[in-house]
């Protein structure tokens, strides 16, 4: 028998147009039953508990959509740099001696930060064996996305048969989907993006890239020049006669056909206007790393043109090698105090926006009877004047409450 929850908070906001003072929500099982305000929903029958949060505000469970759980452990362990092959080598070093307790306490950390910041669902890049086993036993929604890198071209069957094998074992679940992420064009050859594009279009298999995320990489793509050629030779990656496609990277993807899959593009630091409206033709969502653009030191990120353009542009964090935290409500502060998008964008991108890019619209990212109940909640300074959304992205705003599927996974100590 399902049990009956109300959730009250000070402030609901069932979506991003929408608030409600002295709101509430009623879960039955997994699901969101009633949306209202208190008043309205504590007639309801049979109610078993009351969650009171005070002086919150409960929002739609964030959504990351671009995440590597298993990199959480070198936080503070990678220094900042404006070379990415740098960068790279870094993270190679600082794990050279990891062992798998090392991984799987990397993750299992990183499921822990993110639950307790208010994130209900996240899209991971699993790069090891453990990332799979470690996130589906995790109370989070998540799509697990297998990364695949192979440059030479004539071991892109091999790769692909292999990775159907390892993809094949891997039961899902209500809460866990897994997908395809072939890494990046420096690491993955036209021939095994062009493989991934015919499996992933005939099985209905999610698929993400990391695309347009450096400069070198359209210099490497479109003379064959720059810092990848010597990484790629000095990690016995670089395939002999390699030549470059002469192509920007978007205009690359288009030639492999993976855009027909409306793949998550991961970064779109650097895209022309013809690449945004190519992405925008062939339905394509873009996964935003505001605080990892950052510690990169990136040029202006092309946000507002996606969004301009209908482009549907979700928020992630990157890993805590590029990051401080792994909290979606920091990256909306930080979008707040360094950019002009309104908060109900950003809340929009938060929630809506991811929700549309993992393909799970119709499940998550409002509060909405029939939804499935996945909840967070934010505690408010009680002495603070105007909006609910100035009170939500004040810097001092913590996450309190988060709810998945019904369940209570995380409940802050009231202060």
């Amino acid at each position: 028998m399902n049990f009956m929850i109300i959730v009250k908070p000070k402030y609901l906001i069932p979506n991003p147009e929408n608030c409600i003072e002295n709101g509430a929500v009623a879960v039955k099982g997994t699901k969101i039953y009633r949306v209202g305000t208190f008043e309205e929903i504590k007639m309801l029958a049979n109610v078993d508990k009351i969650i009171d949060l005070g002086n919150a505000v409960i929002l739609p469970g964030l959504i990351n959509i671009h995440t590597h759980l298993d990199l959480t452990n070198l936080h503070n362990r990678i220094k900042p740099t404006g070379n990415f092959t740098h960068w790279v080598f870094q993270i190679v070093g600082a794990r050279i001696r990891w062992k798998e307790e090392d991984y799987i306490s990397s993750i299992e950390k990183g499921i822990k930060l993110c639950v307790e910041s208010g994130t209900t669902t996240v899209a991971d890049i699993a790069n090891t064996e453990y990332s799979f086993s470690v996130l589906k036993k995790s109370p989070l929604r998540k799509v697990v996305y297998k990364e695949v890198i192979e440059l030479n071209p004539s071991h892109a069957k091999d790769v692909l048969k292999k990775t159907q094998s390892e993809l094949s074992t891997i039961l899902t679940d209500d809460l866990f989907r897994t997908g395809l992420s072939p890494h990046a064009p420096y690491s993955v050859s036209k021939e095994l993006y062009q493989a991934i594009a015919q499996f992933a279009c005939e099985t209905g298999t999610p698929v993400c890239t990391h695309i347009a995320e450096t400069r070198d990489e359209i210099e490497f793509l479109t003379k064959g020049t720059g810092s990848f050629p010597a990484f790629l030779r000095q990690i016995r990656a670089m395939p002999d006669n390699w030549q470059p496609p002469g192509l920007t990277p978007i205009q690359y993807l288009n030639e492999t056909g993976i855009l027909r899959n409306r793949p998550l593009l991961i970064h779109c630091n650097y895209v022309t206007d013809e690449e945004i409206s190519l992405i925008k033709s062939f339905g394509a969502s873009v996964a935003f790393c505001p605080r990892s653009h950052h510690f990169f030191g990136h040029a202006n990120h092309p946000v507002q043109k996606l969004l301009d353009s209908g482009i549907n542009v979700g928020l992630g964090t990157d890993s805590l090698a590029s990051n401080d935290t792994l909290s979606i409500l920091d990256e909306m502060k930080f979008l707040f105090l360094h950019h002009s998008i309104p908060p109900n964008t950003l809340l929009t991108m938060a929630t809506i926006n991811g929700a549309k890019a993992l393909g799970l619209e119709s499940k998550v990212g409002q509060i909405k009877e029939g939804f499935e109940a996945d909840l967070c909640g934010t505690r408010l300074l009680d002495t603070y004047g105007g909006n609910i959304y100035s009170q939500l992205l004040d810097t001092a705003s913590k996450n309190i409450f988060t709810m998945i599927a019904g369940t209570t996974c995380y409940h802050a100590n009231p202060a």
